[in-house]
């Protein structure tokens, strides 16, 4: 039976079903094109529907739902095109990120970057050349590691724009993690990158970011990107 919702009941039943519908489009579990039927989510997650309703257009807004009129809500499709203004959005606001975290963070921000790799590397190497099978759990520290090379940035909006941004790319970068299985190659490519940030090496980081942000366009549709109106991109290391 759906739970009721009234008041300030309601916003908690609202933020639990954002986070279970935003986890199970991320998961696959809702699949990309399926209509989101208000009686049927009231049913499977027992929320009532106006949390219901309200989480749609919370997700609709984080561009991983589509609101199609009077068809009611979908699961975003994916598509080359959709992945490229994704990684061409995400280069703008990461490698902004990374600039002001540069000039603005100091030995905390650091710290935590430094704390962030050293996790990654740790479950990268404890799970050896299966690390890809174990994608939640490698994205919760993947996400972590991203998310603390803009965390010196000061703009908590930039951050949260970028964490948006992130779990849109996943749903992408989901058909290809199990396919990894070269962990040095992973933890080389991040420490890199970690690596530049905190040497505040912006043209290199720049670089690196924007080599690891189009990876996931490159070997999902086996094109090569070519420089957009946002920024130059640079040719992948032979």
């Amino acid at each position: 039976m759906a739970q009721q919702d009234t008041g300030a009941e309601s916003v908690t039943l609202t933020e639990q079903a954002v986070q279970r519908l935003h986890h199970d489009i991320l998961s696959g579990k809702l699949s990309p094109g399926v209509k989101l039927g208000i009686s049927n989510l009231v049913a499977t997650y027992e929320i009532g529907a106006t949390p219901i309703r309200e989480a749609l257009s919370r997700l609709v807004s984080q561009n991983l739902i589509v609101a199609s009129g009077r068809r009611g809500f979908f699961v975003r499709e994916l598509s080359e095109a959709d992945l490229r203004d994704i990684t061409n959005t995400r280069l703008l606001i990461e490698c902004e990120g990374i600039r002001l975290s540069m000039e603005r963070g100091g030995d905390e921000w650091e710290a935590e970057v430094l704390a962030q790799m050293h996790r990654l590397r740790l479950f990268v190497e404890r799970h050896g050349s299966n690390f890809g099978e174990q994608h939640h759990e490698l994205d919760r520290l993947h996400r972590q590691f991203h998310a603390s090379l803009l965390a010196g940035c000061g703009s908590p909006r930039l951050i949260q724009l970028a964490d948006n941004l992130y779990s849109q790319a996943f749903r992408y970068r989901r058909i290809l993690m199990t396919t990894w299985s070269d962990p040095d190659h992973y933890i080389a490519n991040h420490k890199e990158l970690a690596d530049a940030v905190l040497a505040r090496d912006l043209n290199h980081a720049t670089n690196l970011n924007r080599t690891h942000l189009f990876s996931t366009l490159r070997r999902i549709y086996q094109t090569d990107p070519q420089p957009t109106l946002y920024a130059e991109e640079p040719k992948e290391p032979r």
